[in-house]
C-alpha cells in the first residue's frame, strides 16, 4: 500500500515540476498536452514492466536490474567507499580488455552498471520498488522527447501535431525508452548530442559549453551501447562540414563514408590484420549467435571481416532491421504490434513518395540526410549482428523519432484531404 501511495505522491511532484523547468515551459507545447504526453510515458514504463514481469517472469533484464540496484543501495548504506569505488573496477583476469567484447568484460558489464546505480540513487526515495523507479527514470527520458520536439520545430514551423507524434509517441520507441534499461538512457544521450550540434551549426556557435556537452554525451553513448555511438560518429562529421562548407550536401556525405571505409581497409593493411575494426563487429555477431536461439530467432549469414563479406551481407542486414518483421511473419503474438506499425511507416513512405511536400527539407538538407545516414547505419549493424526479430525490434525502435518524424512532417497532407 504504501508503494502506491509514493508512486503518487511522487507523481504529483513530478508533473509539477515539469511545468516549471524552463527547457521544457519553454518548449512551446501546451502545459496540458505536456502532463497528457507525460502521463503516456509513465503508462508506457508500467506497461513494459508489467507485461514483462508477467509474460516473461521475474528474470528479465528490467527487473534484474532493478533488483541488482537494491544491492547496490545497502552499499551506499553500509559501505560507502566500496558503493563509490566498484564502479571503476575490473573482477576480470583481462582486467580493462575487451571494450567491444558482449560478456565477461568490465566494459559489458558498465553498461549495466550505469543503470544501477542510477537506480540505487532512486532507491533512498522509492525503497526499491520498481514502478516508482520507472517513474523517476521516465520523467529523465522524457527530456530525450522534449529535446527532438524542439529540433523538428525549428525545421517543421507550424506542424505542432506532427512534430508532437513522431516525438512523443511513436510505439517502439516510447515502449522500449520506456522500461528500466539502456535503451532509455541511449534515447537521451542521442537526443542531447544531436540537439546540441543542431543548435551549434543553427546558431553558428560551438561554445566551450556546447562542445562539452557535445563531448560528455558521445562519451557517456559510448559507455551505454558503444557501436551506436560509431555510427553516429561519420554521419555528424558529415552534417557539420556541409553546413560549414556550404558545398554539395550528397557529395560531402560521399566523401566521408567513402573515407571512412578506405580508413577502415587501410588500417587492416598497414597493421597486417592486427588492427581490423571489422573484427569487432564479426564478434559482436559470434556473440549473439552463441546466445542461442529464442522463439523469434531468424538465420544469420555469418560475417568475415573484410570489405567483400559486408557488402555481400548488406541486403540481408537491411531486410532483418529495415523490412522485418513482414507482417504476416508471427513467431510469437507479442511481436504483432510492431509488425502492424512497420507496415505503418512503409505505407508512410508510399504516401511520401506520391504526396510530398514542396514547402519540406528536401532530402538534400543536411540534417535530413544526417538522419537517414546515421540510421541506416544503425539499422545496417543491427541486421548484421543481431539474430532475432524481438531485439532487432527494441534496438531499432530507437531510431523511429529520427527517421519518421521527418517523414510525417514531409507529406503534404492538404492535398490527401482534398483527393480524398
Amino acid at each position: 500500500m504504501l508503494h502506491y501511495l509514493l508512486f503518487a505522491v511522487y507523481l504529483v511532484l513530478l508533473s509539477w515540476l515539469l511545468l516549471r523547468v524552463p527547457f521544457i515551459r519553454d518548449s512551446g507545447i501546451n502545459r496540458q498536452v505536456i502532463l497528457g504526453l507525460f502521463f503516456i510515458k509513465v503508462a508506457a514504463g508500467i506497461a513494459i514492466g508489467w507485461i514483462s514481469l508477467h509474460w516473461y517472469g521475474s528474470g528479465n533484464d528490467y527487473w534484474d536490474l532493478n533488483r541488482e540496484s537494491w544491492n547496490e543501495y545497502q552499499l551506499m548504506i553500509h559501505h560507502p567507499g566500496e558503493y563509490f569505488s566498484n564502479l571503476f573496477s575490473s573482477g576480470y583476469e583481462g582486467g580493462y580488455d575487451g571494450i567491444f567484447s558482449s560478456y565477461d568484460s568490465y566494459w559489458n558489464d558498465l553498461r549495466g552498471n550505469v543503470v544501477i546505480k542510477l537506480l540505487s540513487v532512486f532507491n533512498i526515495f522509492s525503497r526499491g520498488d520498481y514502478y516508482v523507479n520507472s517513474l523517476f527514470f521516465n520523467f529523465l527520458v522524457f527530456f530525450a522527447h522534449v529535446t527532438l520536439y524542439r529540433l523538428f520545430i525549428q525545421l517543421y514551423p507550424g506542424k505542432n501535431t506532427l512534430v508532437i507524434l513522431g516525438s512523443f509517441v511513436l510505439p517502439s520507441a516510447l515502449y522500449f525508452s520506456s522500461g528500466i534499461h539502456k535503451d532509455g538512457l541511449m534515447f537521451l544521450l542521442l537526443s542531447v548530442v544531436i540537439y546540441t550540434i543542431f543548435q551549434g551549426l543553427r546558431k553558428n556557435a560551438f561554445t566551450a559549453k556546447r562542445l562539452s556537452l557535445i563531448l560528455a554525451g558521445m562519451f557517456a553513448l559510448f559507455i551505454v551501447r558503444n557501436y551506436t555511438c560509431l555510427v553516429l560518429v561519420p554521419a555528424a562529421l558529415a552534417w557539420i562540414i556541409a553546413v560549414r562548407t556550404k558545398k554539395n550536401t550528397l557529395l560531402i556525405f560521399g566523401v566521408v563514408y567513402l573515407s571512412a571505409g578506405l580508413l577502415l581497409s587501410g588500417l587492416s593493411v598497414v597493421t597486417g590484420g592486427r588492427m581490423n575494426p571489422l573484427k569487432v563487429i564479426v564478434q559482436k555477431q559470434s556473440d549473439y549467435l552463441n546466445l542461442g536461439s529464442s522463439e523469434t530467432s531468424i538465420p544469420l549469414q555469418k560475417l568475415q571481416p573484410n570489405l567483400a563479406s559486408f557488402t555481400l551481407n548488406a541486403p540481408q542486414a537491411i531486410d532483418h532491421s529495415l523490412l522485418r518483421p513482414y507482417i504476416w511473419e508471427l513467431p510469437t503474438k507479442s511481436i504483432l504490434p510492431f509488425n502492424l506499425e512497420l507496415l505503418l511507416y512503409e505505407i508512410l513512405f508510399l504516401v511520401f513518395i506520391f504526396f510530398r511536400s514542396q514547402a519540406a527539407p528536401g532530402l538534400k538538407h543536411p540534417y535530413i540526410l544526417f538522419t537517414i545516414f546515421f540510421c541506416l547505419g544503425g539499422f545496417l549493424l543491427i541486421g548484421y549482428i543481431v539474430p532475432a526479430l524481438g531485439a532487432i525490434i527494441r534496438y531499432r525502435g530507437i531510431y523511429f523519432p529520427f527517421l519518421i518524424t521527418p517523414l510525417l512532417c514531409s507529406i503534404d497532407w492538404q492535398i490527401l484531404k482534398v483527393k480524398k
